[in-house]
């Protein structure tokens, strides 16, 4: 299929959902993604996990911060003339996602210094399983909520349970409504009877004695303040699926030619399938698929001597380096040929060329965006 169609989800999608295994470039894909979407004119922010050092250098992202970084205009449009787009990138941090999460569903802003100020709020990200999955979702909730942006692309996590993100608000409150938390809730809860009410004072005198006098009291009201945001994660847990599943996103799985790798690929493009979310097709990365002009270096010979033997020697050399390099080009664009067969109606399946060092530089991020979205 054309790349024009990759193109063409730059342009109108909303939200873009990167998803793949660790170590296939899938970070590298979603910031090339988002320079091309805002060299062509859209407002764009790239909301990443983890970013290589160097890659994170050369898109002038700090290693933390509050808001999202703007890639600057003089950047962003190196050496062409400056236009309306503009290119925002923030590297999740769970703990300011978790602050920002209680500050905008809190009811007052006295409610959300209770939680956040409380020293059980910062052991929360530790006690909830796929912490980077819950931030991932909480903070594309929140952004899909501001205007501020045209279009979203998210990297998710590197792991196989990276579409947990979907589910992961609803963990969280189920976390926080589960039995054995609820051992913190208010004594005078629904759940109350003789036998729950002496669990619970056995469990408060244990751990005062271990963490110190007061320990479950001061654990008990944080359970207590933080149940309030409950139908606010709710809600916008469904709203997120929503989003999601609606024409306005797409869902992308980054791979390369590796065996491992693909695997992973056909199953994140399985779990889309089932869930019935908008599976828009592969990024075949670090591919030699696109590479069908590969020189012939006998073409050498002809510019010299019949009996210079170091000659001879040297350009048959390259011709088996060369007759490799085809082989394996001709091994990605049939890989490319299947995994364009398994693709559902309007799905895209894209080469992104092998660039190496080139993608520790702005320019190389630019010059992949326009490989994989040119005209």
């Amino acid at each position: 299929m054309s790349a024009r169609n990759l193109q063409k989800l730059l342009r109108d999608k909303r939200v873009l959902v990167l998803c793949g295994a660790g170590g296939v470039g899938k970070t590298t894909t979603a910031a090339a993604l988002g320079v091309a979407a805002a060299r062509a004119g859209r407002r764009v922010l790239v909301l990443t996990i983890d970013p290589a050092r160097r890659l994170a250098e050369a898109m002038g992202l700090p290693e933390s911060g509050p808001e999202p970084t703007t890639v600057s205009p003089e950047r962003l449009f190196a050496n062409g003339p400056a236009g309306p787009g503009r290119l925002d990138v923030w590297m999740l941090d769970p703990g300011l996602v978790f602050e920002h999460m209680v500050h905008r569903l809190a009811p007052s802003p006295e409610a959300a210094r209770t939680i956040v100020e409380h020293r059980m709020f910062r052991f929360l990200s530790e006690l909830v399983a796929g912490v980077q999955e819950y931030a991932a979702a909480e903070a594309l909730d929140a952004f899909l909520t501001d205007d501020r942006y045209e279009l979203i692309v998210l990297d998710t996590p590197p792991s196989r349970h990276a579409l947990d993100f979907l589910d992961a608000p609803g963990r969280l409150s189920r976390f926080l409504d589960d039995r054995v938390v609820s051992l913190f809730g208010p004594e005078e809860s629904s759940r109350t009877g003789r036998l729950w009410q002496g669990a619970q004072a056995l469990v408060g005198r244990v751990l005062d004695g271990v963490f110190g006098a007061g320990f479950t009291r001061e654990m008990r009201g944080f359970v207590g303040a933080f149940g309030g945001l409950f139908a606010g994660i709710r809600l916008h847990t469904e709203r997120l699926r929503q989003r999601l599943a609606s024409p306005e996103a797409a869902f992308l799985l980054v791979t390369s030619p590796e065996s491992a790798a693909l695997r992973e690929a056909a199953f994140f493009r399985d779990t889309l399938l089932e869930r019935g979310l908008p599976f828009a097709g592969y990024v075949l990365n670090r591919s030699w698929a696109h590479d069908d002009a590969l020189t012939h270096p006998e073409a050498l010979l002809e510019h010299v001597g019949a009996a210079d033997l170091h000659a001879e020697h040297g350009v048959a050399a390259l011709s088996r380096l060369a007759a490799s390099e085809r082989t394996r080009a001709e091994a990605h664009r049939a890989l490319l040929s299947r995994l364009t067969e398994q693709l559902p109606r309007d799905a895209v399946a894209v080469a992104a060329p092998d660039a190496g060092g080139d993608l520790e530089e702005f320019s190389g991020l630019v010059r992949m965006g326009e490989a994989l979205a040119v005209e």
